[in-house]
């Protein structure tokens, strides 16, 4: 059952908090997109009165688990519009509840309410001991939810808000107080430097500290529609039916696979399915499987293409917590290393990049909130050797170490059946890329019309292919304004494009090749307006070389044609040159004039500012 998260709130007209209002948008701001999918239902009463609090349990009996109320309060009661609420009614209301987790009480001196709120049976309960100013209690709110959205536990969030709080406010005297009654600090217990307190239940401290948010819907397509799509497949059977997770996700991916004939639903022609999948993966493994349609028949060929799934989405896995781990080193003080930077090309080709996501899912969880708080889930997975996704892992690297070297050749129906299941298990455990988005962000300029507010533009696009290759930049103006940014000549993860100030950037791992275009627009062909993405390879010498993802992994690796290096120059780049001169080696003895310096006229490397974000990476994680 779906759980609920309720958020009253309630202001004096006598006493007005200014911030309330400023509260509620923040903790729907949280909280919005789990609601969306539907993985919560978030109910908001913004002029709350006892009556409201009471239908809204009463209609919702057992299915609220938080109970959130912000305004003026005290020990013995909470002050609601058109009336006080006592404190030991509403205790016993909650008491009866039984899917009840947590009560915040986030209003001045709440400690008194505690007590009443444990006996009557409610788990835990979040209550002040001190009044609290206003802007304090909105932002510990806020950074209390932002934690929970992002799969941390109640304790863990309720710490992440403590220490919030206490790097950036030093002790100071308040004025604007949750407490209608405080005149002054003469009333203020200047000894208690963190007014919140957690009290739980003694007998249930274990089960709610360790109490998450649900991730994603138990249910993901009904059974009816997973016999369809078996019954319509042959090759990629077990493929199409990564759906099946993808709408754990994503319940919009359901829509697209029905309609509504009057009061029937009517299943859609299943031909399109296979394109639901390619379209809601980021583009990196939505290209792999759509090669995968061309390449459907029992042989090597068909191998080494699943092999090639396998290996991008574990690539894509892997460069994304990588880049979290940067970003959490530079947002915190505490210093992460990692050890698995630098490889030469030997090693790329050979890298267990999956098998390296237990460890760097720990160092970001210690280093901070990760951006992705669904990739515990995969590294749990990983780390458990009976798990289905740690035995398609082991097959598909013994499959990897023998593809080049030994190629099978018998009973080839059947290994590629199986090696279809194996690559369709490590899909259906990076299901939850289909909750978020990846965009190339080009340009971003300031938009500011005259009486009109301030916005940006991004030159920018989704990386998410729809019934073709071509990746297109948003041509919608209005669309493309936005009220906030992320990084430019960047590629990012949001989990909502409408809010870009809370994106993962994955340069210099994951790149938009023709982002970096310096020539004039009247120049640039139709190819180049396109993006066109690369992900990052190897070192070789003093710069790095970056693999297409337009054919397979394999093929990557061994025609240069699929490679760009960040020793390329504008004119490398302009012409279609792959390789700088000096990559020609000896030239024969012959001097053709093209080695004299020629001063600000050289052409720039391109991709400079890749390397140097390396170099930059590879110092901040201890390299």
């Amino acid at each position: 059952m779906t759980p609920i998260i309720f958020l009253t709130f309630a202001n004096d007209p006598d006493a007005h908090l200014g911030l309330l209002k400023e509260e509620s948008r923040r903790l729907y701001g949280a909280l919005e997109e789990l609601d969306r999918k539907e993985y919560l239902k978030l109910i908001r009463e913004e002029s709350a009165q006892v009556k409201d609090i009471f239908a809204a349990f009463t209609k919702n009996k057992d299915r609220i688990a938080i109970y959130h109320y912000a305004g003026h309060a005290a020990g013995t009661k909470l002050e609601l519009e058109a009336g006080s609420g006592n404190a030991d009614g509403l205790a016993k209301l909650m008491g009866e509840q039984e899917g009840l987790q947590l009560v915040f009480l986030n209003g001045c001196s709440t400690k008194g309410q505690v007590q009443g709120l444990l006996d009557a049976g409610v788990p835990a309960v979040i209550a002040t001991a001190v009044p609290i100013e206003d802007r304090k209690a909105m932002e510990f709110s806020q950074q209390f939810y932002e934690a929970l959205a992002n799969r941390r536990t109640i304790e863990q969030s309720f710490k992440m808000a403590q220490a919030y709080l206490e790097t950036k406010y030093s002790k100071s005297v308040e004025v604007v107080m949750r407490d209608a009654s405080w005149v002054g600090a003469s009333d203020l217990d200047s000894s208690m430097d963190m007014p919140w307190g957690l009290y739980v239940q003694k007998d249930k401290e274990q089960d709610i500290l360790s109490w998450k948010l649900p991730f994603f819907r138990p249910v993901g397509l009904p059974q009816d529609m997973i016999q369809y799509i078996g019954k319509s497949f042959t090759a990629n059977r077990y493929i199409v039916l990564v759906l099946d997770e993808m709408c754990k996700y994503n319940p919009d991916i359901y829509s697209q696979m029905v309609e509504q004939r009057g009061e029937e639903t009517v299943k859609k022609d299943s031909k399109h399915f296979p394109w639901l999948v390619i379209e809601n993966f980021p583009w990196p493994i939505g290209s792999q499987i759509r090669l995968l349609r061309f390449y459907d028949k029992p042989n090597v060929e068909r191998l080494e293409h699943l092999l090639s799934t396998y290996m991008i989405t574990s690539e894509l896995l892997y460069y994304i917590l990588l880049s979290d781990l940067w970003e959490q080193t530079r947002l915190s003080e505490q210093k992460a290393e990692w050890s698995h930077l630098g490889l030469n090309k030997s090693d790329f080709e050979t890298f267990d990049f999956l098998a390296q996501i237990p460890a760097l899912y720990s160092a970001v969880d210690k280093a901070g909130i990760p951006f992705i708080g669904e990739f515990a889930m995969l590294a749990e997975d990983l780390g458990n050797a009976e798990s289905p996704l740690a035995k398609a892992h082991q097959f598909l690297q013994d499959l990897r170490g023998k593809i080049k070297s030994d190629p099978p050749s018998a009973d080839l129906d059947k290994l590629c059946m199986r090696t279809e299941q194996a690559v369709s298990i490590v899909l259906r455990s990076a299901a939850f890329l289909a909750r978020y988005r990846l965009l190339t962000v080009r340009n971003v300029s300031i938009d500011k019309p005259r009486f009109e507010p301030l916005a940006y533009e991004l030159d920018m696009g989704p990386l998410n292919a729809t019934q073709g290759t071509g990746l297109n930049l948003y041509q919608d103006q209005a669309y493309r304004r936005k009220e906030n940014y992320s990084d430019s000549s960047s590629v990012v993860m949001v989990s909502n494009e409408k809010n870009l100030d809370k994106s993962l950037n994955l340069s210099p791992f994951i790149v938009d090749k023709n982002t970096f275009v310096r020539v004039k627009k009247s120049e640039t062909t139709e190819q180049d307006r396109l993006a066109h993405i690369f992900l990052m390879g190897w070192e070789d010498g003093e710069k790095l070389v970056y693999t297409a993802i337009e054919h397979s992994f394999f093929h990557a690796l061994d025609n240069e044609d699929d490679q760009i290096n960040t020793g390329m120059t504008q004119d490398d780049f302009t012409e279609g040159r792959n390789l700088s001169e000096d990559d020609f080696g000896d030239d024969f003895g012959m001097d053709f004039g093209l080695d004299e310096d020629t001063g600000s006229d050289e052409s720039p490397r391109v991709f400079q500012i890749l390397y140097d974000q390396y170099l930059l990476c590879k110092n901040d994680l201890a390299q």
